[in-house]
């Protein structure tokens, strides 16, 4: 039996019937948890649709325990890790990104926040910090979404009608685009990081298509 903080909550305090399809919850001794749960004002959840002071068990947020298991160690046992907050680092592509038509982008948020305000970019070394556990960014508190940003090509999809299948536009020839890839991309890491479709919003930015890239650069792939 777990009991709660506090021995009485008003209604006012406790938020019942909530539930979980997984992914968002787990137990003390870490077996992720699906199913009905109930909250409370100072922060606690619990197992079940409402407190029964026999079944219900305390909740803590969900971590990978097998893609993360120094940071469950961490929760468990209380070692004291020193993060650092990211900042936010616009980074710019090199002239071998431009020769490769790409480069790699990192964006940043905390975790269960679903606004733009709350994103941000970060440069290669924050990124490295993030994805290591316990080495720098709390990545327990935060999410990172990365991806590849196009910077050569058309601006938009070229489709060429086939030859060999006249009329069936599923066989066409595509020449991707700039601002299309760079949109079909941000779309897909939306799913991850909600508001990042609202964060980014010129898909040519960075690319040879941007009045703010030099001449110099953009006679190389013209």
């Amino acid at each position: 039996m777990e009991t709660r903080k506090k021995l009485y909550y008003p209604a006012s305090h406790i938020i019942n019937n909530l539930k979980t399809a997984g992914k968002e919850w787990m137990l003390k001794d870490g077996t992720e948890y699906i199913g009905h749960y109930h909250s409370y004002i100072d922060g606690t959840y619990m197992t079940g649709p409402e407190y029964n002071a026999i079944e219900s068990k305390s909740l803590i947020k969900y971590a990978n325990v097998i893609a993360q298991p120094d940071h469950f160690i961490y929760n468990k046992l209380k070692k004291k890790v020193v993060f650092k907050t990211p900042q936010y680092k616009f980074s710019l592509p090199t002239l071998e990104d431009y020769r490769n038509g790409k480069f790699l982008r990192h964006f940043i948020s905390r975790r269960n926040k679903n606004t733009f305000e709350d994103i941000f970019e970060i440069d290669k070394e924050q990124f490295n910090k993030w994805a290591t556990p316990g080495k720098g960014i709390d990545n327990y508190l935060y999410e990172v979404v990365s991806f590849d940003w196009k910077l050569t090509g058309p601006e938009f999809d070229i489709r060429k009608p086939s030859i060999n299948e006249p009329g069936d536009r599923s066989k066409d020839n595509v020449v991707f685009g700039v601002h299309s890839t760079n949109e079909r991309m941000v779309l897909l890491k939306d799913k991850i990081l909600p508001g990042l479709k609202n964060y980014i919003t010129d898909y040519i930015e960075l690319s040879i298509h941007s009045k703010y890239v030099s001449d110099d650069i953009k006679k190389l792939f013209v």
